[in-house]
């Protein structure tokens, strides 16, 4: 069996790891991460600098680029959770195109088969760490394949995200952001804050995208609007550019955000490698 860890450069799964490469968890053997092409800066500097780390202690880290989310993000069968204009939002097909199934297709490769095409793996072939806390716990799931064996040692060891923070903190370790592409509807308020207040480029970026892709051809009609397709990523379903974010992030509970004496990932780098960033 080999044991391999997903990584989204996020909290959680960056917390993982680095218990795996710090002792306090099993060593890992490979760790994969999957490159939607449209990550924040922040991410891209989190992947850099915690990859050197990693494989400083022999694990080596896999980078998919596995398309761009930006240029592909309204095709059918493909695409991002956007809210409608009915109050709900699309099925979020996104991560099973761009993680889940590169990442599998690539497990297959490191047991020396094909990516696709049969035999399939052994039983138990493969034990994937996924980062989820007790906090999400409802996210955890068994694995769907009969060779991968979902594994949640954040789970296991009883750890919030809130814990995860002090974790690295308490290391000397960065604190990776949210990990999410620049266009994830997902976001909260405050997120869209942050990036507007301090990533201008991205905000910028964000908002041509939500206006771009306002009406997707490709949606089925629904009788019960005239506009049914109508789309947005911005949760409040009105567009991003002109929406009310401070009214929303004042009401955001506060139990979710992290303490406040964590540092941000350009601050908290260690001097010697403040430069890989």
């Amino acid at each position: 069996m080999i044991r391999t860890a997903s990584w989204g450069c996020g909290l959680q799964s960056t917390t993982m790891i680095a218990m795996s490469v710090l002792g306090d968890l099993p060593i890992l053997d490979h760790v994969i991460f999957c490159d939607l092409g449209w990550e924040r800066a922040e991410t891209y500097a989190t992947l850099d600098w915690y990859t050197e780390f990693i494989e400083e202690a022999g694990v080596p880290v896999h980078v998919l680029n596995t398309g761009h989310i930006k240029d592909q993000a309204a095709h059918p069968h493909i695409h991002m959770p956007f809210w409608t204009d009915q109050g709900g939002h699309l099925r979020r097909q996104c991560t099973r195109h761009y993680k889940i199934r590169p990442t599998r297709r690539h497990l297959r490769k490191l047991l020396g088969l094909h990516p696709t095409l049969p035999p399939n793996p052994p039983s138990r072939a493969v034990e994937q760490w996924i980062g989820i806390t007790t906090d999400e716990f409802t996210r955890a799931r068994t694995s769907e394949l009969d060779y991968i064996v979902n594994r949640h040692p954040l789970l296991q060891a009883g750890m919030s995200r809130n814990d995860c923070g002090r974790y690295l903190y308490e290391h000397g370790l960065p604190i990776p952001p949210k990990s999410a592409c620049i266009g994830c509807p997902y976001r909260k308020a405050s997120e869209w804050i942050d990036i507007r207040d301090n990533a201008p480029e991205e905000w910028e970026e964000a908002c041509l995208f939500d206006q771009y892709h306002r009406h997707l051809p490709d949606m089925p009609p629904n009788p019960n609007s005239l506009d049914a397709d109508t789309v947005y990523i911005w949760t409040g379903r009105e567009p991003l550019a002109t929406a009310d974010l401070e009214a929303s992030a004042a009401r955001e509970h506060t139990a979710d955000q992290l303490p406040l004496f964590l540092l941000p990932l350009s601050e908290a780098l260690p001097s010697e490698r403040q430069e890989t960033c």
